[in-house]
């Protein structure tokens, strides 16, 4: 495979990682990307690139993601044999609020999700087909665990606390928008990009000033 460096930037925007689209089916990205490091009936790995395919024919892709997003550093990373990405200022440390606040999605796109998870609290930010996950130790939270904190906090308190310690762990692209989170375990709380920008600055928003104690 020829070898290509792609932007990080780019990818956000797109969902599309150079030769990789999530709408394209296993043997297309055989055609691109070669044999895989690693390859279960419906899952293939090509380094830090992930990628899940339905079980039946055409093996259509479900999503990719580059794993241990966390990691990434410097100026360029490697991500898989022939696939290298230039990080464009951006890291596997830089905060939330940096991502939403560089034009990468229009103020509409952008969706942030922030629920409690045992001793983490989970924050994913879903634009267009991406979707960042971030995760926050909850030791900040001192003797309250994870929801009561959530639940008890001036927003604008907690959202300048979870961006300050957020980390990236993995970024999804699927093959539509990813623009809501599949109700389940977790109590996920809404906000839209422009609130988070806001209430990651430390300022109360006119919607909800007081606390977080439900879906906005």
């Amino acid at each position: 495979m020829k070898k290509q460096l792609l932007s990080f930037r780019d990818f956000l925007k797109t969902g599309k990682l150079g030769p990789v689209s999530p709408g394209m089916t296993m043997a297309e990205i055989a055609a691109v990307l070669g044999a895989p490091e690693h390859a279960d009936p419906n899952y293939w790995t090509f380094g830090k690139l992930e990628i899940s395919f339905d079980g039946e024919a055409p093996y259509q892709m479900n999503w990719f993601q580059i794993e241990e997003a966390g990691y990434l550093k410097g100026d360029v990373e490697v991500l898989a044999d022939g696939l290298a990405l230039s990080l464009d200022g951006f890291s596997g440390k830089t905060k939330a609020s940096k991502f939403l606040g560089v034009g990468l999605w229009t103020a509409d796109q952008a969706k942030v999700f922030y629920a409690p998870c045992d001793d983490s609290i989970l924050l994913n930010i879903c634009a267009g087909p991406i979707q960042m996950h971030f995760r926050v130790d909850a030791d900040f939270t001192g003797d309250q665990n994870a929801e009561t904190y959530l639940n008890s906090s001036v927003i604008s308190q907690l959202i300048a606390e979870i961006d300050s310690r957020a980390i990236l762990d993995s970024i999804y692209s699927y093959p539509y928008p990813k623009t809501e989170m599949v109700p389940g375990s977790f109590n996920w709380k809404l906000l839209s990009g422009s609130q988070y920008l806001t209430l990651s600055a430390g300022q109360p928003t006119p919607a909800n000033g007081k606390g977080a104690r439900g879906p906005l």
